[in-house]
């Protein structure tokens, strides 16, 4: 049995079934975060998950590197710079700009969720 950091990682294992609905779950948590609008131009239309730093870039999994995104927003960024690219749109604003640097920031120093699949080794 793989140990896990926290008494919630266990929690959320318990609460999951296969890896799809582990993968499912933690992206629902992470759009319910959000306030299940785009982090950038709040769209609350075709919502994906967005890695602020891409994995191209290597970015991780880690529920402070990802942010609810629309479809639209998440294919214009693409693997660039995301403050870059985010201050060069037209529905740039300071606070939700703020609002993804404290999202990164507060989970660098808590230990949150990462998405991993679950291995079911019952025979």
């Amino acid at each position: 049995m793989e140990l896990f950091h926290s008494p919630q990682e266990y929690l959320f294992n318990l609460y999951t079934t296969s890896p799809g609905e582990a993968r499912r779950m933690w992206k629902m948590k992470i759009k319910e975060k959000w306030k299940n609008k785009c982090a950038y131009c709040e769209s609350t239309e075709n919502l994906t998950i967005d890695h602020v730093i891409p994995q191209s870039r290597g970015g991780s999994d880690f529920i402070g590197n990802v942010i609810c995104c629309c479809e639209q927003c998440n294919k214009s960024k693409s693997h660039q710079d995301w403050e870059d690219w985010f201050s060069k749109q037209e529905f740039f604003t300071i606070d939700r700009k703020n609002a993804i640097i404290d999202w990164t920031q507060f989970s660098q120093k808590k230990e949150l969720y990462r998405y991993k699949p679950r291995r079911n080794n019952a025979s």
